[in-house]
């Protein structure tokens, strides 16, 4: 590999530059080209640096990058110069904890009486201790007896995830394809997908007999195999690549789908996925992910809303 491509975004601070500067110096990678923009308090730096005489070894570096920008309080991605400029045509989204604030299974279990039982495997599961679909299996199986009521309950306490329904409509106005991919449930899945106006929905779904869950659930979306399976069934559909595909997610069973897409962005991720992602943003807003897609031109009239929306 001979050049990487840098993007920061976030909040305009000191720092951010020589920040990422130092780390490129001290790893003797140079740096070719630089542009930055600063909108208000929105600032976006995208660099070209030669890594062919670093140092040290590239994923180490590609590692300090992504600490430092989140550190600093920055969204980063570290993309090869081939990849970069491939043109992205499809994003995919997680659903809990990326489009929506809540994890929906955990809430049924707080209605139900057995959080901590549940909350407890969710943790295991999301930091890669245990296989997902056992742990999705132990977890369902807590709420039989549930009646469905306290679903539609749940369902009208969902939040969007700050910027989700504007992130939306402006990769639809852009020609991106839209799906989730969720090891969840259809339930909150399609209302969600219906609200948003996203194009695929992939999700489980909880049985239900005499307007009871009965403790099972059915479904393919139960690894994180069958998460990239879904996206490569999407792709195949619409004619595109992995390669032109971006995944947003934020936990271990989200790996397999950033890994393999042309970009993987960690939103707000765990310890585990932060090692694992090209991207990744602690941003509270989605509609930062911009900065990193469309081949590398940041999406101005977004960035420009984002601002709007702090002076609001």
């Amino acid at each position: 590999m001979k050049n990487l491509i840098i993007t920061t975004v976030g909040r305009d601070r000191p720092g951010i530059v020589a920040g990422i500067s130092d780390i490129l110096y001290q790893c003797n990678a140079n740096i070719l080209k630089t542009r930055a923009s600063a909108l208000g308090e929105i600032f976006v730096m995208v660099m070209v640096v030669d890594v062919s005489k670093i140092n040290t070894n590239l994923k180490d570096l590609i590692l300090k990058l992504k600490e430092k920008g989140v550190e600093l309080g920055s969204g980063i991605s570290v993309e090869d110069e081939e990849t970069y400029k491939k043109k992205k045509k499809l994003v995919a989204f997680d659903l809990d904890g990326t489009l929506i604030s809540m994890e929906t299974l955990d809430e049924l279990a707080k209605i139900w009486g057995v959080e901590g039982k549940v909350k407890e495997i969710t943790k295991m599961a999301m930091e890669g201790k245990i296989g997902f679909k056992e742990a999705l299996t132990k977890r369902v199986s807590f709420l039989k007896g549930l009646p469905v009521e306290e679903l539609e309950k749940l369902r009208e306490k969902i939040r969007l995830t700050p910027g989700a329904q504007d992130l939306i409509k402006e990769l639809k106005k852009a020609g991106f394809i839209t799906a989730i991919i969720t090891g969840g449930f259809d339930y909150f899945a399609k209302y969600v997908g219906d609200k948003l106006g996203v194009d695929y929905v992939y999700a489980n779904k909880l049985v239900v007999k005499n307007g009871k869950l009965t403790g099972k659930f059915t479904g393919n979306i139960v690894s994180p195999k069958a998460k990239l399976e879904a996206l490569m069934e999407i792709a195949k559909k619409e004619g595109i690549s992995l390669s032109e595909c971006v995944a947003v997610g934020d936990g271990a069973n989200d790996i397999f789908i950033l890994k393999s897409s042309g970009l993987g962005i960690g939103y707000k991720p765990k310890k585990l996925v932060k090692r694992k992602v090209n991207a990744l943003i602690d941003s509270e807003d989605l509609r930062t992910i911009m900065a990193f897609i469309g081949n590398g031109h940041v999406r101005r009239d977004v960035i420009k809303k984002l601002e709007r929306k702090r002076l609001e």
